[in-house]
C-alpha cells in the first residue's frame, strides 16, 4: 500500500535528524516535499515504513545509507552566472587587481577559490568562465577553484560538466561557443582547458575546511535553509579558511550580514577578511 505523508511525529523525528546531520532546517510547509523524496529511498531500498526506514538509517548496518538519503531530501537547483553582478566583478575587477599587485610584486601569481555548496557545479564553472576570459592576463598563474557539496549526486553531476540549455541560459553565445562543446541537442559540456582548475570533493559546511587558505570564497544561496546557530557556525568555518585579506561573496538570501561585522563591507555582497 502506497504510504501516506509522514505524521507531524515521523516528520519532527527526520527533520531533527537532518538538521543534527547537516545543519538544514526543513520548515513544516515542506512536510509533503520531504515525505515525497523519503518515498524514494523507501522504493530503493526495500524498506516498508518511514519508522522502519529511521531506524535503520541511525544504525550501523545503514549507515551506507546517510548520504543517499541527504542527496534525496536536499535540494540542488542552481544555473551558471546566478546573480551575475558577482561574475562581472571577478573578471572586470578582481582579476585585473590582482594581476597589477603580482606586477607590483605585492602578491603571488596564484588565486584559489572556494565555492562552498556548489551543487551541480554551474558556481565553480562560472567562476572558471570569469578567468578563462582573462587567460592572457593570467598566464603562468597556479590557479585553483575548489567546488564542494554534501550531496555526492550533485558532485557526481559536477564533475561529468555536462548541462542543459536551462542552466546556459545567461551565458552568452560568443562564451557558449568559446567555452563549451554542444553534444547532443541542447546539451553542452564544459571545455577541458575550463575545467583545468575546477577540482571537487564532499564537504559539510557545518565542519571545518581543509585545504585553506583561499583567496576568495562564494557562499551563496544555501543558508536560507539554516537557523542562526546553524549559519553562525558555517560563516565561522568559511572565514576560518579565508587568507588575510581574502574575499567573501555572499547571496542576497543567506540572512548573514550581522555575522559579518568583523569584514571590511566592499559591497551589499562583498566583503574583505581584515589583514
Amino acid at each position: 500500500m502506497e504510504l501516506v505523508e509522514l505524521t507531524e511525529d515521523e516528520f519532527a523525528s527526520f527533520r531533527d535528524l537532518i538538521y543534527r546531520v547537516s545543519g538544514i532546517r526543513i520548515v513544516e510547509t515542506k512536510r509533503s516535499l520531504l515525505s515525497n523524496r523519503i518515498r524514494r529511498r523507501l522504493r530503493a531500498t526495500g524498506i516498508d515504513g518511514y519508522a522502519r526506514y529511521r531506524d535503520f538509517l541511525t544504525s550501523p548496518a545503514g549507515r551506507a545509507e546517510m548520504q543517499p538519503f541527504l542527496d534525496a531530501v536536499t535540494t540542488n537547483e542552481t544555473y551558471f552566472l546566478r546573480d551575475e553582478a558577482h561574475y562581472l566583478w571577478l573578471a572586470g575587477e578582481f582579476v585585473p587587481e590582482v594581476v597589477r599587485e603580482a606586477r607590483e610584486r605585492r602578491r603571488p601569481r596564484s588565486l584559489r577559490f572556494w565555492s562552498a555548496a556548489c551543487s551541480t557545479g554551474e558556481e565553480p564553472y562560472s567562476i572558471a568562465l570569469g578567468l578563462a576570459a582573462r587567460r592572457v592576463e593570467l598566464a603562468g598563474w597556479r590557479l585553483e577553484v575548489v567546488g564542494t557539496d554534501l550531496s555526492a549526486s550533485a558532485l557526481a553531476a559536477a564533475r561529468a560538466a555536462v548541462y542543459d540549455e536551462r542552466a546556459l541560459r545567461l551565458v552568452s553565445e560568443a562564451d557558449r561557443l568559446a567555452f563549451f562543446d554542444e553534444g547532443p541537442p541542447g546539451r553542452w559540456t564544459v571545455r577541458p582547458e575550463v575545467r583545468a582548475p575546477v577540482t571537487f570533493r564532499a564537504h559539510n559546511l557545518m565542519n571545518p575546511m581543509s585545504g585553506g587558505p583561499f583567496d576568495c570564497a562564494f557562499l551563496k544561496n544555501v543558508l536560507i535553509y539554516f537557523d542562526v546557530d546553524s549559519k553562525r557556525r558555517v560563516v565561522d568555518a568559511v572565514l576560518a579558511a579565508l587568507a588575510p585579506g581574502g574575499l567573501l561573496v555572499v547571496g542576497p538570501t543567506e540572512g548573514i550580514h550581522a555575522m559579518l561585522g568583523g569584514l571590511e563591507k566592499l559591497k551589499t555582497w562583498l566583503y574583505r577578511k581584515k589583514e
